[in-house]
């Protein structure tokens, strides 16, 4: 059985996916749609959940949820083999996935990072293997209902670009199965750019929707948290490298853009706390204030939204109480 399943892993219309939440379901959904053999890793809690009662998934234009059978493990079997690998799993597991994967790619596998976050393939890189890296910048989004209930809540657009390589043909494969499976993407000019512009999207509505509750098209409509959005961005920029120009007027229109694509969505951070769950502070404002340190700069807004943040996540702070450590930082 195992042998005759190895032989089928490097097929190109065979992918690993890792995570399974909200836009990772989606993902998936797409995928098996379009009839790619998908193979699910996620956590051992989601893995019995959708075991037991399937995977159900509604995307933007069902007129119902699809009901999903996957093939889904919390631990990989020892010989399961991969050419193609998708991660959608939260960017702060990255560390103990590169370690978890090893066995499980080919020395040239290609890993497309659907993430948040500065650095998050470090991990990857860090193992030293030929695997080809490319990342992508997303305004997609989605929500979960439910650990086996995802709905699709916006296509919006998708950028695409290599890491550690400038092989246009192994984006372009990327690129072609994420246009197959209905999700707009284009080429990155400067992914790098792109990252950091998305970061600073992803440190302003993820950190001031989670501690104040609010949904992404609200928080720009509070004249304080608007006024706490551009000092975000003020303080990010000079962080960036010189070599990608990202100026004041590209990142507010970038949040703007995005606020007004996803008005009604609630930032995955604050899905995160909602549900209990860890969240990506550290990989986003935490990983600001990092190279910030490294630089003999200060970060005194991120600082302080990386603390009221993990309060909340980590020690059950109430909002109220956070509210009012925001308003001490206007």
């Amino acid at each position: 059985m195992i042998e005759l399943f190895l032989s089928s892993v490097n097929e190109e219309k065979t992918i690993l996916l890792v995570g399974l939440g909200a836009i990772g379901s989606v993902i998936y959904s797409r995928l098996e749609r379009k009839e790619y053999k998908v193979v699910c890793l996620t956590s051992e809690e989601g893995s019995k959940i959708i075991r037991t009662r399937g995977l159900v998934v509604e995307l933007v234009n069902d007129q119902t949820p699809s009901m999903h059978t996957c093939e889904v493990y919390d631990e990989l079997p020892d010989k399961y083999i991969f050419k193609n690998v998708i991660l959608t799993a939260k960017s702060w597991l990255n560390k103990s996935l590169a370690s978890k994967l090893l066995p499980h790619l080919e020395e040239t596998a290609s890993i497309l990072f659907f993430q948040n976050g500065i650095n998050i393939e470090k991990p990857f890189i860090d193992m030293q293997k030929g695997w080809k890296l490319i990342r992508t910048i997303t305004s997609h989004a989605a929500l979960r209902e439910d650990h086996n209930h995802a709905i699709e809540a916006n296509l919006g657009e998708t950028r695409i670009g290599g890491i550690n390589l400038n092989d246009k043909e192994e984006i372009n494969f990327w690129k072609g199965i994420l246009t197959e499976i209905g999700i707009p993407t284009v080429f990155s000019q400067n992914i790098e750019k792109d990252i950091w512009l998305k970061t600073i999207v992803n440190c302003s509505l993820g950190s001031l929707g989670a501690i104040s509750g609010l949904k992404n098209g609200e928080i720009l409509k509070e004249p304080s948290l608007n006024a706490l959005t551009r000092r975000l961005i003020e303080e990010i920029l000079p962080l960036t490298p010189r070599e990608h120009m990202v100026n004041f007027y590209e990142a507010y229109s970038l949040i703007e853009k995005i606020v007004e694509q996803t008005s009604n969505h609630k930032s995955s951070m604050l899905q995160d706390i909602e549900r209990g769950s860890k969240t990506e502070i550290e990989t986003l404002n935490g990983e600001v204030v990092r190279i910030a340190q490294e630089m003999n700069m200060k970060t005194p807004v991120n600082s302080a939204l990386v603390e009221i943040v993990k309060k909340i996540s980590e020690e059950n702070y109430p909002r109220e109480l956070a509210i009012l450590d925001l308003r001490s930082i206007y």
